[in-house]
Protein backbone atom coordinates (compact mmCIF):
# COMPACT_ATOMS: atom_id res chain seq x y z
CA UNK A 1 0.00 0.00 0.00
CA UNK A 2 1.18 3.36 -0.62
CA UNK A 3 0.36 6.97 0.91
CA UNK A 4 -0.01 9.73 -1.24
CA UNK A 5 -0.08 13.18 -0.95
CA UNK A 6 0.95 16.67 -1.76
CA UNK A 7 2.96 18.69 0.11
CA UNK A 8 2.72 22.77 1.28
CA UNK A 9 5.37 23.25 -1.70
CA UNK A 10 3.19 21.75 -4.54
CA UNK A 11 5.42 18.42 -4.61
CA UNK A 12 3.71 14.79 -4.76
CA UNK A 13 4.92 12.40 -2.13
CA UNK A 14 4.17 8.59 -2.07
CA UNK A 15 5.34 6.64 1.05
CA UNK A 16 5.51 3.35 1.15
CA UNK A 17 3.48 1.77 3.77
CA UNK A 18 5.58 -1.47 5.32
CA UNK A 19 5.18 -2.95 8.47
CA UNK A 20 6.72 -0.04 10.46
CA UNK A 21 4.76 2.09 12.28
CA UNK A 22 4.19 5.96 10.64
CA UNK A 23 3.56 9.33 12.59
CA UNK A 24 1.95 12.26 11.09
CA UNK A 25 2.09 15.37 12.51
CA UNK A 26 3.56 18.93 12.71
CA UNK A 27 7.24 17.79 14.61
CA UNK A 28 10.12 17.86 13.46
CA UNK A 29 10.56 13.88 14.53
CA UNK A 30 7.31 12.82 12.69
CA UNK A 31 7.35 10.29 9.72
CA UNK A 32 5.62 12.42 8.09
CA UNK A 33 5.95 16.15 9.01
CA UNK A 34 3.38 18.60 8.08
CA UNK A 35 4.02 22.58 8.23
CA UNK A 36 0.07 23.20 9.51
CA UNK A 37 -1.08 25.45 12.09
CA UNK A 38 -4.10 22.71 12.35
CA UNK A 39 -1.86 19.37 12.62
CA UNK A 40 -1.28 18.03 16.33
CA UNK A 41 2.55 17.66 16.98
CA UNK A 42 1.75 13.76 17.09
CA UNK A 43 -1.59 13.82 15.49
CA UNK A 44 -2.09 10.68 14.42
CA UNK A 45 -0.53 7.13 13.29
CA UNK A 46 -1.03 4.23 10.90
CA UNK A 47 0.62 0.91 11.41
CA UNK A 48 -0.07 -2.62 10.16
CA UNK A 49 -1.46 -4.95 12.43
CA UNK A 50 -2.70 -8.71 11.10
CA UNK A 51 -1.88 -8.27 7.80
CA UNK A 52 -4.38 -5.06 7.84
CA UNK A 53 -3.68 -1.13 7.76
CA UNK A 54 -5.18 0.95 10.80
CA UNK A 55 -5.28 4.56 11.58
CA UNK A 56 -5.05 6.02 15.08
CA UNK A 57 -6.11 9.15 15.99
CA UNK A 58 -3.06 10.70 18.44
CA UNK A 59 -5.70 12.92 20.28
CA UNK A 60 -4.86 15.44 18.06
CA UNK A 61 -7.05 18.61 19.06
CA UNK A 62 -8.58 19.03 15.06
CA UNK A 63 -9.44 15.54 14.47
CA UNK A 64 -8.25 13.14 12.06
CA UNK A 65 -10.55 12.15 9.22
CA UNK A 66 -11.55 8.65 7.12
CA UNK A 67 -13.84 10.03 3.90
CA UNK A 68 -15.14 12.57 5.87
CA UNK A 69 -16.22 10.59 8.93
CA UNK A 70 -14.32 11.58 11.97
CA UNK A 71 -11.56 8.87 13.70
CA UNK A 72 -12.57 8.91 17.15
CA UNK A 73 -9.60 6.25 18.14
CA UNK A 74 -8.75 3.92 15.30
CA UNK A 75 -10.04 2.84 12.04
CA UNK A 76 -9.36 0.31 9.94
CA UNK A 77 -7.52 0.95 6.01
CA UNK A 78 -8.86 0.33 2.76
CA UNK A 79 -7.67 1.26 -0.90
CA UNK A 80 -9.36 4.26 -1.63
CA UNK A 81 -9.57 5.97 1.52
CA UNK A 82 -9.12 10.14 1.89
CA UNK A 83 -7.63 10.63 5.60
CA UNK A 84 -7.95 14.50 6.56
CA UNK A 85 -4.63 15.92 8.78
CA UNK A 86 -5.70 19.29 9.17
CA UNK A 87 -5.69 21.16 5.26
CA UNK A 88 -3.83 17.72 3.57
CA UNK A 89 -5.37 15.14 2.02
CA UNK A 90 -3.89 11.88 1.71
CA UNK A 91 -4.81 8.99 -0.48
CA UNK A 92 -4.61 5.55 0.10
CA UNK A 93 -3.44 3.24 -3.13
CA UNK A 94 -3.15 -0.22 -3.07
CA UNK A 95 0.69 -1.56 -4.50
CA UNK A 96 -1.09 -2.66 -7.71
CA UNK A 97 -1.39 0.77 -9.37
CA UNK A 98 2.21 1.34 -8.81
CA UNK A 99 2.92 -2.38 -10.46
CA UNK A 100 1.17 -1.38 -13.31
CA UNK A 101 3.21 1.68 -13.65
CA UNK A 102 6.09 -0.15 -13.37
CA UNK A 103 4.98 -2.98 -16.08
CA UNK A 104 3.81 -0.31 -18.39
CA UNK A 105 7.40 1.48 -18.25
CA UNK A 106 9.39 -1.94 -18.45
CA UNK A 107 7.31 -2.37 -21.90
CA UNK A 108 7.85 1.16 -23.42
CA UNK A 109 11.42 0.49 -22.48
CA UNK A 110 11.17 -2.84 -24.20
CA UNK A 111 9.58 -1.44 -27.37
CA UNK A 112 12.78 1.24 -27.21
CA UNK A 113 14.86 -1.51 -26.96
CA UNK A 114 13.79 -2.65 -30.02
CA UNK A 115 14.55 0.36 -32.21
CA UNK A 116 10.93 2.00 -31.79
CA UNK A 117 11.00 5.99 -30.79
CA UNK A 118 8.86 7.91 -28.74
CA UNK A 119 6.26 8.91 -31.38
CA UNK A 120 6.13 5.55 -33.06
CA UNK A 121 5.15 4.16 -29.22
CA UNK A 122 2.45 7.20 -28.66
CA UNK A 123 1.10 6.54 -32.05
CA UNK A 124 0.63 3.02 -31.04
CA UNK A 125 -1.01 3.87 -27.65
CA UNK A 126 -3.71 6.51 -29.09
CA UNK A 127 -4.91 4.04 -32.02
CA UNK A 128 -5.02 1.98 -29.01
CA UNK A 129 -7.36 4.15 -27.31
CA UNK A 130 -8.91 6.12 -30.52
CA UNK A 131 -11.48 2.91 -31.41
CA UNK A 132 -13.24 2.63 -27.41
CA UNK A 133 -12.62 6.64 -27.35
CA UNK A 134 -14.67 7.05 -30.63
CA UNK A 135 -17.15 4.50 -29.68
CA UNK A 136 -18.33 6.11 -25.98
CA UNK A 137 -18.70 9.21 -27.81
CA UNK A 138 -20.78 8.07 -30.21
CA UNK A 139 -24.91 8.44 -29.56
CA UNK A 140 -26.22 5.10 -31.06
CA UNK A 141 -29.26 6.31 -32.67
CA UNK A 142 -28.28 10.10 -33.22
CA UNK A 143 -28.27 10.92 -37.12
CA UNK A 144 -25.76 13.33 -37.93
CA UNK A 145 -26.91 16.91 -38.74
CA UNK A 146 -25.74 18.40 -41.53
CA UNK A 147 -25.14 21.92 -41.88
CA UNK A 148 -24.56 24.08 -45.12
CA UNK A 149 -22.96 27.81 -44.89
CA UNK A 150 -23.75 30.34 -47.55
CA UNK A 151 -20.65 30.49 -49.84
CA UNK A 152 -19.76 33.86 -50.57
CA UNK A 153 -17.63 34.39 -54.20
CA UNK A 154 -15.82 37.37 -54.63
CA UNK A 155 -14.23 38.76 -58.01
CA UNK A 156 -11.95 41.23 -58.67
CA UNK A 157 -12.43 40.95 -62.08
CA UNK A 158 -15.95 40.69 -63.49
CA UNK A 159 -14.89 39.82 -67.42
CA UNK A 160 -13.24 36.55 -66.45
CA UNK A 161 -16.45 35.61 -65.39
CA UNK A 162 -19.23 34.44 -68.28
CA UNK A 163 -21.39 37.19 -69.33
CA UNK A 164 -23.76 38.54 -66.70
CA UNK A 165 -26.60 40.12 -67.10
CA UNK A 166 -26.13 43.90 -67.59
CA UNK A 167 -27.98 44.83 -64.07
CA UNK A 168 -25.57 42.22 -62.49
CA UNK A 169 -22.80 44.25 -63.84
CA UNK A 170 -20.56 46.34 -61.63
CA UNK A 171 -18.77 49.47 -62.71
CA UNK A 172 -15.20 49.74 -64.04
CA UNK A 173 -12.75 48.80 -61.65
CA UNK A 174 -15.04 47.27 -58.24
CA UNK A 175 -15.56 44.19 -56.86
CA UNK A 176 -18.26 41.55 -57.38
CA UNK A 177 -19.87 39.78 -54.20
CA UNK A 178 -22.41 37.20 -54.48
CA UNK A 179 -24.19 35.29 -51.89
CA UNK A 180 -25.38 32.22 -52.51
CA UNK A 181 -27.29 29.87 -50.11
Amino acid sequence: MHLRYINKLGIPKDIELTGEPLTIGRSREADIPLLDDKVSRAHCGIRLSNGEFYLKDIKSRNGTFVNGQRVEDTAKLKAGDRIQVGSTIFVLESASTQEDAAKGLASVQSSMDDGKGYTTILKEIVEDLAPAAAAAEQPPAAKPSIKVAPSIKISANPKAESAPAAADKPAGGKIRITIKR
